[in-house]
């Protein structure tokens, strides 16, 4: 919608810049004029590119850190199984939780009801339900207590990891910093359609280099919503993970 509202701003600013070209009179639009205005503008263009990159990087950032922390739950969620498995047949309830919080998990980060949207609020009393399996369990000898060490450190781990994930899920784009960018791009392509030739072609152009800029701003606001927006970071490794474990 932010992207639509964006490149609907721009069309406006293309419009208003031929119609607005087109009442100057010669004077106005003289050569020596006409070169004040592309440096000005050059130089707002340069600022723009310079800022709307940044902000697709920060955004690139943050998709790549959410990214990175679900393939370390995954990996994680795979350690513990496997620590739970060599503990032996006690950790049977243990792993039945891990199963079922993991499962849920899943479902409500990738929801498949169509519309619905993730929901990545950490769902604390499964935690509890691991640790205390976790933690209930009576070592018989050296090797399994140091698989339980292990097994609450791992349980712990995962417990900070979802945190970190919905952390930085409330990390959003700067809507001053956006406000700006998109104040400069309207200035710039009014000028350019201001000092375009009145022909289709240079509207058409105009118009064309306003749905790249839109594009770009849709794919920075894309990568802030890693679970529900185009480019959703897959659930492979936490489908893969909680394939290892015993229902």
């Amino acid at each position: 919608m932010t992207a639509v509202l964006v490149f609907v701003c721009l069309v406006v600013a293309v419009l208003l810049g031929r119609a607005m070209g087109g009442r100057l009179s010669e004077h106005h639009l003289t050569d020596s004029t006409r070169d004040t205005i592309k440096l000005s503008l050059g130089l707002v263009a340069t600022l723009s590119a310079l800022l709307l990159g940044l902000l697709v990087s920060s955004a690139k950032g943050a998709y790549d850190a959410q990214r990175q922390q679900i393939d370390e739950l995954a990996a994680k969620i795979a350690t513990l199984d496997r620590v739970l498995s060599l503990y032996g047949a006690e950790s049977a309830v243990a792993r039945r939780e891990l199963h079922a919080t993991v499962e849920n998990a899943i479902a409500r980060v990738w929801p498949q009801q169509p519309g619905a949207s993730s929901d990545l609020t950490p769902d604390f009393r499964s935690g509890d339900a691991i640790y205390r399996a976790v933690q209930s369990l009576v070592p018989s000898d050296a090797t399994q207590s140091e698989l339980k060490a292990k097994a609450g450190e791992l349980t712990l781990a995962l417990v900070e990891g979802r945190a970190l994930l919905v952390s930085r899920g409330l990390v959003g784009i700067s809507v001053p910093l956006l406000v700006i960018v998109v104040s400069w791009l309207v200035l710039i392509l009014f000028g350019f359609s201001m000092l375009a030739p009145r022909n289709a072609v240079a509207t058409v152009a105009l118009i064309v280099a306003a749905a790249a800029v839109s594009a770009a701003i849709l794919l920075m606001l894309e990568f802030y919503e890693p679970f529900d927006g185009l480019i959703q970071i897959s659930s492979e490794p936490m489908v893969e993970a909680i394939s290892r474990i015993a229902n």
